[in-house]
């Protein structure tokens, strides 16, 4: 049996159809969608994050590492609580400058830093739109706190605050003061309005000419001298007398003294009533004084009454060894001589010792009775002045409220003075 093979041709017309189709196919466009590599769901390019305008990079802050420690806890904890969105980043900003290997110092590499932190953070998503970095230093090292605009790329603020161990406002302060610092960076205060301007302007003293300056000038001085010589006038006491036996029942006390609160506050210098005019200006010291005095004085009286009492014992065995008839040149008689010559002498030296020890108590009393007379002169004068100072201020509270002084105005230059009655 054989199998009849048959070949087929395609017609003329279905060749034509096809050439025509290919040709429209090659140079027709290509629809927008399938030009780009973006509609396929594989080739797309991941988009770029969007900035939120309050995203912080906080660097760790170098130099002292337990007060940067602190202050950097702080700022994140202000910052944070501001409503700032704050990343921490585990390098300072020299160890940043580091890893892109510029060494220029913190402000010449930031940009560079920023560039090689975005690249990191894009990968979460994270656009930092400000820097937190610096160093603290210790006690007496400098410190120094920058707050960094990346899409500016200028410092918003520079802080230098010197950070003590012992004190504890700083650290609680600055970061409130660098929230505050870049609120107002972000939301500048609005300028004054017209109408506030008008009130400024109007607050504002018109500028004075040179002779306007130099006729108030005039003016005052010349209100001051009359202040100076009315007031002169009205507080003269130059003709208060004080009399110490007149004026003590006026002016003594019947209490105690008042007591001096510090070292500046005056001593009470009122006299006092039970003592008498005579005794009762003494001060304290004078008191003591006059105690000193009176004890070298007994003092005296005792050594000169002992050296009295020893001279009548002095002269009985003076006058038995004259009497005695005693030759000290007889070896006999030279020992019982020697015996009774060793009495005159000793009851001598007694006399003697006790008449020195009076003459000194008597010098010491005089010196002593020296210093009684000028604390006690002290004291009075003292006691003078504060009566006559209590004395003035009652002769010139007759006039209650003296009020003077100088009259200064646009419509009236003078002086002026005020009583009340």
């Amino acid at each position: 049996m054989t199998a009849a093979i048959t070949s087929s041709r395609p017609s003329p017309l279905l060749r034509a159809f096809t050439g025509v189709l290919c040709a429209a196919l090659a140079f027709s466009p290509l629809p927008a969608a399938a030009a780009s590599p973006a509609s396929f769901g594989m080739f797309a390019a991941a988009p770029a994050p969007a900035s939120t305008g309050n995203t912080i990079g906080l660097f760790r802050l170098s130099g002292d590492p337990a007060s940067a420690e602190a202050l950097r806890s702080q700022i994140l904890t202000d910052m944070s609580a501001a409503g700032y969105n704050v990343k921490g980043v585990a390098l300072d900003i020299e160890g940043a400058a580091g890893k892109v290997k510029c060494k220029g110092g913190a402000d010449a590499c930031v940009g560079k830093v920023i560039e090689w932190l975005n690249k990191g953070a894009a990968k979460s998503g994270t656009v930092y739109d400000y820097l937190i970095y610096g160093n603290v230093g210790g006690p007496t090292g400098a410190s120094s706190i920058v707050i960094y605009d990346v899409a500016k790329k200028a410092k918003v603020k520079e802080f230098t605050p010197s950070l003590n161990p012992d004190d504890l406002i700083l650290p609680l302060a600055l970061p409130r003061a660098m929230v505050a610092n870049l609120n107002n960076y972000r939301t500048p205060a609005a300028s004054a309005t017209a109408e506030e301007q008008k009130i400024l302007a109007e607050l504002d003293e018109p500028a004075k000419t040179p002779e306007e300056l130099a006729a108030e000038k005039a003016a005052i001085d010349d209100a001051v001298g009359k202040v100076a010589a009315g007031q002169g006038e009205l507080i003269d006491t130059s003709n208060v007398q004080v009399d110490l036996k007149k004026d003590f029942k006026d002016f003594c006390r019947t209490g105690p003294a008042k007591p001096r609160v510090n070292k500046d506050d005056p001593k009470d210098l009122r006299p006092v009533c039970k003592r008498g005019p005579t005794f009762g200006y003494f001060q304290t010291r004078a008191w003591v004084a006059l105690g000193l005095t009176a004890g070298a004085l007994l003092t005296t009286g005792i050594f000169y009454s002992l050296g009295l009492a020893a001279r009548g014992p002095y002269k009985s065995a003076l006058d038995d060894l004259n009497n005695s008839g005693l030759d000290k040149t007889d070896p006999l008689q030279s020992d019982e001589y020697t015996r009774m010559a060793a009495d005159v002498a000793d009851k001598g030296n007694t006399m003697r010792n006790r008449l020195i020890g009076g003459d000194v108590a008597l010098l010491t009393t005089v010196l002593l009775a020296g210093v009684l007379a000028v604390i006690i002169y002290q004291d009075r004068t003292d006691a003078k002045d504060f009566i006559k100072t209590e004395k003035s201020l009652k002769s010139v509270s007759r006039i209650q409220n003296v009020r003077g002084g100088p009259i200064l105005s646009r419509g009236m230059q003078g002086f002026g003075f005020g009583f009340n009655f």
